[in-house]
C-alpha cells in the first residue's frame, strides 16, 4: 500500500493537469499541489524538521491545509490540525502535549499566537505565518520561494510510525490526542473511496473541519485523481448549495442537521443540483423522515457512513440499502450498513464475551484504521484497546444478515428506576412527532427513580407548542412506561460542541440547573 504523498506524487505524474482542489473561485491542479507541498516540505527541512517531528497547523479551511498535510507526509512528520475555535488555552495544551517544533497559522488565526508569544518561546514552536498581514517573521510564501528548490533527504518510513495526532474533546475538558499510523492513514484513504464508491471523474465535496480526522476525505483523490471542493474558510449551507450548482459537484456529505437547513433552502429557493449522484451522511444518527426526505429533495443516491476518530470508517449503508428500505423495509433506515471486509466488528458483554446475532452489547471493532493510542495516556489506551480491538463505548447488535444498529452510547445510558433506557431510542421516537424538528433526550437526578428522563424539544417553524400530555401519550404508543420522558422542555437553540453534535453533558448541565423534575 502506497503512502498518501507517493499517491500524490503519482497523480502530479499521470494526471498533472487535472483539478485537485477547488476554493472560492481559485483552483490547484494535482500538479501544483505536489510542487508545492514539496517546496514546504524542503522549507521545513531547512528548518530543521525529520521524521517523527511534529508540525502543527492553525487555519480555517484553505489549500495550506493540505499543502502543509502532504509536505508533513513526504518528511515523515508527524501533522496536528489545531481547531481554530478553541480557546488560547486548549491551543496551548495541544501544542504542549504534542510537543509540536513548527506551527502554521493562516492571519485569520493569529491574534491568540500573538498574544501568547511568551509561552510559545517557552515551548520553542516556530511559528509561520500565511495570508495577509500575519505579522509573523517566518512567511509561508517566502519560505517556498527561499528554500522550496532544495532536494529533499525522503526518510525511510514504515506503516506504524505515527502520521497524525488528532485532537478530540476530552472528559477532563482538555482535548485528548489520538494516534493514527502511516498505514492506518493509507488505509483510511483508500477504503473510503471503495466504501463509497468515489469515481475518478467525481467532484466531491465533504465540507470538514480539518481539525478533525475527517479532514481525510479530501484526500480521497489521490487514489483515483477526482477533483475536492474546499469550503473557503468558514462552512455557510447556502453558498454550500450555490458551490454544488456552479462547480457541478457529483458526491456530497453533509451531517444530518445540515441536510435538514439544505433542505428547508432547497424549499424556498432554486438551486440546479442535477449534477449530485450521491449525497453522503454520518457524524450523528439521521431518521428514517430525514433520510426520506433528503432522497425526495435531492433526487439522488444516499450513504452512510459510521466509525470514529480511534477506528476510521467501519461500516457503510450503500445506496442499494436505501432503496430497499424505502422500497419494502424501512427498519433498515435504523442501520449503520454493513462492516466492509478489511474490518471486522464483535458485540461483547461486560466482561468482553462475544455475543451472538441479535444480542444486544458494545462494539469492539478490529482492522487495518485502527489509532495506535492515545497521546501520553498509556492507562486510557489500556482501557480501550484490547488485544487488537477497539472498545467504542457504542450500544448495538448485529443481525443475521450482518447489518449493524447503533442504540447509543453506554455513557448516555439511563439508569431510571433500575431500567436501563437508550435515549437514542426515544429520541427516534419524538421525532417522528409531526410537531418536532429536533429533539436530545438526557437523564436528570431524581429522588424517587434516581434518574428520570428529560427530553429537550425544538419544535418546527410556525408550529404550536405541543401540550406535555399530548407528547407522552404519543410516546406511550411506541415506548414502554420507563422509556417515557417524565418531563418535556421547550428549547430554541440545542446546545453544541465544537463539531456540531449535541453537547449532551451541556444540556444535562442546564436541565438540571433549572430544576427540571
Amino acid at each position: 500500500m502506497l503512502f498518501v504523498h507517493e499517491l500524490l506524487r503519482r497523480c502530479a505524474r499521470n494526471r498533472p493537469e487535472k483539478i485537485a482542489y477547488y476554493c472560492r473561485n481559485e483552483s490547484r491542479s494535482w500538479r501544483q499541489v505536489d510542487q508545492r507541498s514539496e517546496r514546504f516540505a524542503s522549507a521545513l527541512q531547512n528548518l530543521g524538521v525529520r521524521k517523527g517531528a511534529v508540525v502543527g497547523i492553525l487555519s480555517r479551511e484553505t489549500f495550506e491545509i493540505y499543502e502543509h498535510f502532504f509536505a508533513c507526509s513526504k518528511l515523515g512528520a508527524i501533522r496536528v490540525g489545531i481547531n481554530w475555535r478553541y480557546a488560547a488555552p486548549q491551543i496551548l495544551h495541544i501544542l504542549e502535549d504534542s510537543k509540536t517544533r513548527v506551527l502554521l497559522v493562516q492571519a485569520g488565526c493569529a491574534e491568540a499566537i500573538h498574544t501568547h508569544a511568551e509561552a510559545l518561546s517557552r515551548l520553542g514552536v516556530i511559528v509561520i505565518g500565511f495570508g495577509p498581514d500575519h505579522h509573523f517573521e517566518l512567511d509561508y510564501e517566502t519560505l517556498l520561494e527561499q528554500f522550496g528548490r532544495e532536494p529533499l533527504d525522503s526518510p525511510q518510513l514504515s506503516p506504524v510510525d505515527s502520521s497524525l495526532y488528532t485532537f478530540t474533546s476530552g472528559s477532563t475538558g482538555k482535548p485528548k490526542g489520538v494516534v493514527l499510523s502511516y498505514g492506518a492513514v493509507a488505509a483510511q484513504v483508500y477504503h473510503s473511496v471503495i466504501g463509497r464508491g468515489m469515481l475518478p471523474g467525481d467532484i466531491v465535496y465533504v465540507p470538514v473541519q480539518s481539525s478533525w480526522v475527517a479532514f481525510l476525505l479530501n484526500a480521497m483523490g489521490t487514489v483515483n485523481g477526482m477533483s475536492h471542493v474546499i469550503v473557503d474558510g468558514q462552512f455557510e449551507i447556502v453558498q454550500f448549495l450555490r458551490d454544488i450548482e456552479r462547480l457541478k459537484v457529483t458526491a456530497a456529505q453533509l451531517a444530518p442537521t445540515l441536510i435538514l437547513r439544505a433542505i428547508r433552502h432547497m424549499q424556498s429557493a432554486k438551486f440546479d443540483l442535477s449534477s449530485l449522484r450521491l449525497l453522503m451522511y454520518g457524524s450523528a444518527p439521521a431518521t428514517p423522515a430525514l433520510i426520506k426526505a433528503a432522497k425526495e429533495t435531492f433526487q439522488c443516491q444516499l450513504h452512510q457512513s459510521y466509525g470514529s476518530t480511534e477506528t476510521g470508517w467501519v461500516a457503510y449503508l450503500y445506496p442499494q440499502d436505501h432503496d430497499l428500505a424505502i422500497r419494502s423495509e424501512p427498519g433498515l433506515l435504523r442501520s449503520a450498513g454493513h462492516v466492509i471486509p478489511q474490518c471486522m466488528a464483535s458485540v461483547r458483554d461486560e466482561n468482553g464475551r462475544e455475543l451472538p446475532p441479535g444480542h444486544v452489547g458494545e462494539i469492539w471493532l478490529t482492522g487495518e484504521t485502527l489509532m495506535t493510542g492515545y497521546l501520553n495516556q498509556p492507562e486510557l489506551t489500556a482501557e480501550v484497546m484490547r488485544d487488537g480491538w477497539v472498545r467504542t463505548n457504542d450500544i448495538g447488535r448485529i443481525d443475521d444478515r450482518g447489518y449493524l444498529y447503533l442504540l447509543d452510547r453506554r455513557s448516555f445510558m439511563i439508569v431510571t428506576g433500575g431500567v436501563n433506557v437508550f435515549p437514542a431510542n426515544v429520541e427516534a421516537v419524538l421525532s417522528g412527532h409531526d410537531a418536532i424538528e429536533e429533539v436530545a433526550v438526557v437523564g436528570v437526578p431524581h429522588e424517587e427513580w434516581g434518574e428520570a428522563i428529560a427530553a429537550a424539544v425544538k419544535v418546527r417553524a410556525g408550529v404550536p407548542m405541543p401540550p406535555d400530555a399530548d407528547l407522552r401519550r404519543y410516546c406511550e404508543q411506541f415506548l414502554s412506561k420507563p422509556e417515557c420522558p417524565k418531563t418535556f422542555r421547550f428549547i430554541e437553540t440545542m446546545p453544541r460542541n465544537e463539531n456540531g453534535k449535541i453537547d449532551k453533558s451541556e444540556l444535562k448541565r442546564l436541565l438540571v440547573q433549572e430544576n427540571i423534575q
